[in-house]
C-alpha cells in the first residue's frame, strides 16, 4: 500500500478500508492542498482511494495518522456507504469546484469524525483546542478581525466566507455528537457562542447549515445528499454541480 511507517492501529484501520471498499488506498504528495495549514486530503478516483500528503507540514506522528484515517475515511463513506459526490459538466472553473468541496466537508466531516473516533482515533488533533482558544481572541475583537485571520489560510473571499461558517459547524457537530471532557466542551461551546456574538454575518449562514443537518439523519446516504442539496442552494452554488452516488451511478433528484 505505502513505504511509510505507519502504527499497527493505522495499518488495520487502512486495510479495513481496502477490503470493504474494494479499492487501493494509495498516497500521493502536494503542498498545494487548497487551504493553507491542510495535512492531508482526500482525491476522489472511480477505482483507488487517493489520500495526498502535505510534505511541507510537519505535525506529531498521531496526528498525521489521524489526518490519514480520516482522509481515508472519506473514501469509506463514498463506496462502502453510497454517500454522493459532485459532478461538473466542462469548463467549471476549479474555484467554484473548490468552494463546492468545503460545503461537502462541512456535512462530511460529521460523519467521518464520528466514524475514526468510534475507531479508536482522536476526533481532533492537539492543535485544535489551542487553536480555538485563539479564534476565541480573534472573534472578541470583532467581524473584521475575525475576516483578517481567516485570510490567512485563503486569498479567496468567499473560500473564506466558506471556510468561516464551517469552523462554526465543526464545533457544534463536536457538540452534538460527541462525549466531550468537561473543558473541551466548554471550551467548544464558547466558542460557537463567541461566533454568534461576533461575527453575526457569518453566523446567520451557520444557523441555517445547522437547521438543516438537525433535520435529517446525516449518518444515511439519502440524507447526507439532501442536506449538501440545500446547503449549496442556500449559499447559490447548486447551478453547475450535480450530486450523484457513485456505488449506484445514481443521480441525486434536485428537491
Amino acid at each position: 500500500m505505502t513505504s511509510f511507517d505507519f502504527s499497527p492501529e493505522l495499518n488495520r484501520y487502512l486495510e479495513k478500508i481496502q477490503a470493504e471498499t474494494g479499492r487501493e488506498i494509495t498516497f500521493q504528495e502536494n503542498t498545494n492542498l487548497g487551504i493553507k495549514g491542510i495535512t492531508a486530503a482526500y482525491q476522489y478516483h472511480p477505482q483507488k482511494l487517493i489520500i495526498i500528503l502535505n510534505p511541507e507540514y510537519h505535525r506529531a506522528k498521531e496526528d498525521v495518522e489521524r489526518s490519514i484515517a480520516h482522509e481515508a475515511t472519506h473514501g469509506y463513506i463514498l463506496y462502502k456507504m453510497g454517500f454522493c459526490r459532485s459532478k461538473y459538466g466542462e469548463g467549471v472553473p476549479s474555484d467554484y469546484k473548490r468552494d463546492v468541496q468545503i460545503i461537502f466537508t462541512i456535512v462530511e466531516d460529521l460523519v467521518v469524525n464520528k466514524i475514526i473516533a468510534d475507531h479508536g482515533f482522536a476526533p481532533f488533533g492537539h492543535e485544535y483546542l489551542p487553536t480555538l482558544r485563539k479564534e476565541i481572541r480573534v472573534a472578541q475583537e470583532g467581524e473584521e478581525a475575525g475576516e483578517a485571520f481567516y485570510h490567512q489560510f485563503t486569498e479567496n473571499l468567499h473560500r473564506e466566507a466558506l471556510l468561516m461558517v464551517s469552523r462554526y459547524i465543526i464545533a457544534w457537530g463536536f457538540l452534538r455528537y460527541y462525549t466531550l471532557k468537561n473543558e473541551e466542551e466548554e471550551l467548544i461551546r464558547e466558542f460557537t457562542q463567541v461566533f454568534g456574538k461576533y461575527y453575526p454575518d457569518y453566523y446567520q449562514y451557520a444557523a441555517q447549515v445547522v437547521e438543516i443537518i438537525q433535520e435529517k439523519d446525516i449518518f444515511k446516504s439519502d440524507d447526507e445528499c439532501r442536506a449538501i442539496q440545500e446547503i449549496l442552494r442556500l449559499f447559490k452554488m447548486d447551478a453547475n454541480v450535480e450530486l450523484v452516488k457513485t456505488n449506484q451511478s445514481q443521480r441525486i433528484p434536485s428537491l
